[in-house]
This record gives structure tokens, C-alpha cells and sequence, in this order.
């Protein structure tokens, strides 16, 4: 099987408690000689943080090769690749759905083996039950306030309107609705935001009027996920 190394350092306080680029890499590279694969291609991030997916062309790069040969994305560990779990669990299924693997050294997770692959399953059921109760969380909070007679801010979210009879309280709106749904399978299908928008508009659909752009694409699942918005 042919192999994408990946690595990324980002500086701390106790920088020897940091593995370098280039030690990171180095493992890899022992892995995959034990393991009999062809390594194709490294990547790397210096410097940079892991908060932002976006903001590491090293790992866009990396993501790109891996999944259009259909090899086998190795990092040292999930916490170079990802910010979190769910992180490196959306990265893992993104790979999947390419026909593609990962393995990372310090967790032993390995999905060219059937015992990686339902770890990753479970780990995979865990995040979709944690995406869950965030949602139903956030949906309890902002029914709870309307019922109260409180909007959560001057703005109507996308979603939802102004309760005709009564415009301090929200109602769903289901049109919305199904398009938020929409928008969050393209986005967990790896569609980018800038790609979304521009389908978007192809097929005539605006943003209450207007176009829309790929931030407020990122607000909305934002918002979706439970997470704070800027």
C-alpha cells in the first residue's frame, strides 16, 4: 500500500516536550518500513496551529494526495492531525469515503485492519451521539427562551421566524430547515463552504435574497453543532 506522511509542529512553552517535524516524519517512516509501504508523498505544517483546518495548506495538501491515489494517510499522532476527536474523525471518514486510510503511531490506530476500522466505527458512533445531544441541547435552550418570550438576539436566525402573533417569540421555518440539513451532509461529505454557496446560487436558491458566502455557510453549521460563533 502507498503512504502520505503528514506532520505538523506548532511551538509551546516546554518545547522539548514537542516532537519536530522532522522526528515525526522520521517515525513515519519506520512504520511504514515495517509495515511494507511505498511512501508517495510528506506534507507538513510549521508553526501553525491545529485550531483552524483551513489555515494548514500542508494538510490540505496531504488530504488531496491521500484520497486521490486511495493510500494511506500516517501521522504520529491524532493531535498533529486534528484539533479534537471529532476533528480526526470527520478527516477518517472523509478518507473513507475516498477509499483511502489512516494510521496514526501513538493512538496503534491503524484502518488497513479490521480491528483499526472498528475502533474508528465506535469512536465514530461516540461523535455522532455527541453531535446529537449538542443539537438537542441547543434546540431545548432556544425553545426554552422563546417560551419565556425571549428571542436570542435582534437577529432571526437562519432557520427560523418571527412568530406572526407574537414577533418576541421564533417558530421553525421548514424550508430552512431542510436546506440546513442539506448544507451539513455537503459539508460532512467534504464539500468546502466556497463550493456550497456557489451550488447554492446555481440552482437559484439565495440567502433570504441575497447570495450566499462561504462565512455564513460556517456560521450555520456552527451554530448546528453546538459551537461558539463569531
Amino acid at each position: 500500500m502507498n503512504a502520505i506522511l503528514y506532520a505538523r509542529f506548532s511551538p509551546r512553552k516546554n518545547a522539548e516536550d514537542c516532537e519536530s517535524v522532522e522526528t515525526q516524519l522520521e517515525r513515519a517512516r519506520q512504520y511504514c518500513g515495517a509495515a511494507g509501504m511505498e511512501i508517495i508523498g510528506e506534507y507538513s505544517d510549521k508553526g501553525l496551529s491545529g485550531a483552524r483546518a483551513d489555515n494548514r495548506p500542508g494538510l490540505a495538501d496531504a488530504l488531496d494526495h491521500v484520497c486521490r491515489e486511495k493510500a494511506c494517510l500516517v501521522v504520529y499522532s491524532l493531535s498533529r492531525l486534528a484539533r479534537n476527536t471529532r476533528d480526526a474523525i470527520e478527516i477518517a471518514e472523509r478518507l473513507n469515503r475516498a477509499g483511502a486510510d489512516l494510521a496514526s503511531l501513538h493512538e496503534k490506530i491503524d484502518t488497513t485492519s479490521a480491528m483499526g476500522r472498528f475502533v474508528f466505527k465506535l469512536m465514530s458512533a461516540l461523535a455522532e451521539l455527541e453531535r446529537e445531544q449538542i443539537s438537542e441541547r441547543t434546540s431545548d435552550a432556544m425553545l426554552r427562551h422563546q417560551a419565556n418570550g425571549r428571542r436570542m438576539s435582534d437577529r432571526t436566525p437562519y432557520g427560523w421566524i418571527r412568530n406572526p402573533r407574537n414577533p418576541a417569540l421564533l417558530i421553525i421555518d421548514e424550508d430552512e430547515q431542510a436546506l440546513i440539513q442539506h448544507i451539513m451532509a455537503e459539508h460532512r461529505h467534504g464539500v468546502s463552504l466556497r463550493q456550497i454557496a456557489r451550488d447554492l446560487m446555481a440552482a437559484g436558491i439565495s440567502f433570504r435574497g441575497g447570495p450566499w458566502h462561504h462565512t455564513t455557510l460556517r456560521r450555520i453549521i456552527a451554530r448546528e453543532k453546538g459551537q461558539k460563533v463569531a
